[in-house]
């Protein structure tokens, strides 16, 4: 049985998309660059802001106003990132029925940890009294330390974990870490883009669908 739900934040639990094409695109304007439309910012989404504006500048790491926008875009953001926000259908639901059953509910995600605290707080109030976000000392997804750090805080053993997120990089920290994981087609990556990039058959469709795979573990 888990006992463990670790959940991925954007493209999981949170439409973040909006908020995070809006900074992007005010970074991207101060130098003249062209702006980035929904589609792209959609698929440049996975592996923290870093690679978010390399992946959005003309030159990536190794253009010359690659720090500047990045600096720009987290101004921006911190101010910004919770103005067109919200959960996914039915995810609120979801979480507040796991937790009533008594499963752990859990995020890690490669947000910003302050900016992630606020975002739970305010679209799950008093349902995740744990999750682990982008901090000093703590490495991003897909390194394993993220779930790492969660089995550590329950203690409980990899066996009793389950890992739910919607991209590659979910998959990769999963499989990194060594716990069984499914992956959500309602969010940052389509049913397709799963298939070609990821091995797992593990597709789930919407919230319902999560339950229950959740529950077969019973």
């Amino acid at each position: 049985m888990k006992k463990v739900i670790v959940f991925d934040l954007d493209g999981t639990l949170l439409d973040t998309l909006d908020d995070l094409r809006m900074s992007v695109n005010f970074a991207l304007s101060k130098y003249n660059y062209p702006l980035r439309s929904r589609e792209q910012v959609r698929k440049d989404i996975g592996n923290g802001v870093e690679m978010l504006i390399k992946r959005s500048v003309l030159h990536g790491f190794l253009d010359e106003n690659y720090q500047n926008c990045l600096s720009l875009f987290r101004l921006s953001y911190k101010e910004k990132y919770n103005v067109n926000t919200h959960p996914f259908e039915g995810c609120y639901n979801l979480i507040s029925k796991l937790k009533d059953e008594g499963y752990f509910v859990t995020v890690a995600t490669n947000k910003i940890h302050s900016v992630a605290k606020d975002l739970l707080d305010t679209h799950y109030p008093a349902l995740f009294d744990y999750f682990q976000g982008d901090k000093e000392g703590i490495k991003k997804k897909p390194d394993p330390q993220m779930i790492e750090e969660i089995i550590k805080h329950y203690g409980v053993t990899k066996e009793e974990v389950l890992y739910i997120g919607d991209t590659n990089v979910d998959e990769e920290t999963a499989l990194n870490a060594k716990v069984d994981y499914a992956l959500v087609t309602y969010g940052y990556r389509t049913e397709e883009e799963i298939k070609k990039s990821c091995s797992t058959t593990n597709l789930l469709h919407n919230t319902e669908e999560v339950y229950k795979f959740i529950k077969s573990f019973s």
